[in-house]
């Protein structure tokens, strides 16, 4: 199976177990056809035993010529051919049995295989993927296309990006292109990351998303949302397919149009106001680097563990920050970059249609 995400070619292969997951999984990316891949990806329930030349910590392993970063739910070795592709093997360690039901019991999501699968791929494998090139930039954003643009509505986790995106849903111009990261290339194009939305308890506030996220789940499933909703509705959290949830979906690319920036301070109303070139680059590359920690953690353990040893690192966090910085100082320029100030306190009604309202008013103005 080979794909077009973010703009290269993944070729996939798995265990014939995982072969129904991962085809869900990448369903709403296109086909590659004849392309030749710039990724290799092979995913199966065991790794390939290869001798490590350090161990530090206990979860990084370093070798020659690649590395293998490991997580709770699935290991990762990550190598450069010959020929300069990406070579990936993944080794997924999903819970299952009691275990496994009581993991779900005390989780927010009570996540259902296909779900807990494709977050897996999506957050530990295809997101970190983009790492390895040059001219690729991960955003923590939420982001749909208006017409023949995209827009990008980034900030911290809370700040309400994905509760803006939902509200969006009802614009018949808009289409989905990333509820959490968004992919950039150095070309100012962005690429659908077509990883389902996670929506919480407070999203379903007011309207019928609850019967629509609850629709076709099991009365334990549905018992979990309701319970843990009425003790804190930010606690809990369901997925859907992006194509489940809005008309039109964007898994190629569009020119970057507007960035805007939510952020959550001492002000006495939603405000809007343009944010400089320098602050917008500085705090994207600020969000993304503790939003992404879990993997970041990996590329200083891969430093260490070269200095420790003599060898040269596949891959550190100083190369991928300056790339980062390169590519959004250039693709940034020619995009109209904005603050919208909330207030500490705000309706989450009122927040949803003046963001939407913004965005909308903002993308039909000419950049």
């Amino acid at each position: 199976m080979k794909k077009i995400i973010f703009g290269k070619c993944y070729a996939f292969s798995s265990d014939a177990t995982l072969q129904e997951l991962l085809a869900e999984s990448l369903s709403l990316y296109a086909d590659a056809d004849d392309r030749e891949p710039e990724v290799n990806i092979r995913i199966g329930h065991a790794m390939t035993a290869r001798r490590p030349s350090s161990i530090n910590p206990r979860v990084h392993e370093a070798f020659e010529h690649g590395m293998r970063t490991s997580f709770p739910t699935v290991d990762v070795y990550w190598e450069r051919s010959g020929d300069g592709r990406l070579e990936v093997e993944v080794a997924i360690k999903m819970r299952r049995g009691i275990r496994g039901t009581i993991h779900k019991l005390l989780s927010m999501e009570y996540s259902r295989e296909t779900e807990a699968f494709e977050q897996i791929l999506h957050e530990f494998v295809l997101v970190p993927s983009v790492y390895f090139f040059d001219d690729m930039v991960p955003i923590h954003a939420a982001a749909v296309t208006i017409g023949d643009s995209a827009c990008l509505l980034a900030g911290t986790g809370g700040a309400g990006k994905s509760s803006a995106m939902l509200a969006l849903r009802s614009n018949e111009d808009a289409s989905f292109v990333s509820d959490d990261i968004v992919v950039m290339s150095a070309t100012a194009r962005v690429h659908g990351n077509m990883a389902w939305p996670k929506i919480y308890g407070y999203n379903c506030a007011g309207n019928e998303m609850k019967s629509e996220l609850l629709a076709g789940r099991g009365w334990i499933d549905r018992a979990h949302f309701n319970i843990k909703n009425r003790i804190n509705s930010a606690s809990v959290r369901r997925k859907m397919s992006p194509d489940r949830l809005y008309q039109r979906v964007e898994s190629a690319s569009a020119p970057l149009s507007r960035l805007y920036y939510v952020v959550r301070e001492d002000v006495p109303g939603i405000r809007v106001s343009a944010l400089d070139l320098a602050n917008a680059v500085d705090m994207t590359i600020a969000v993304v680097s503790a939003e992404y920690s879990i993997f970041h953690d990996h590329l200083y353990w891969e430093e260490y563990n070269a200095l420790a040893t003599a060898r040269t690192a596949m891959l550190t966090m100083d190369d991928v920050t300056a790339n980062w910085r390169r590519v959004l100082s250039s693709s940034l320029a020619a995009a109209g970059c904005f603050k919208i100030s909330i207030p500490l306190k705000v309706d989450h009604a009122i927040y949803q249609d003046s963001v939407t309202g913004i965005i909308t008013s903002g993308m039909a103005t000419p950049s």
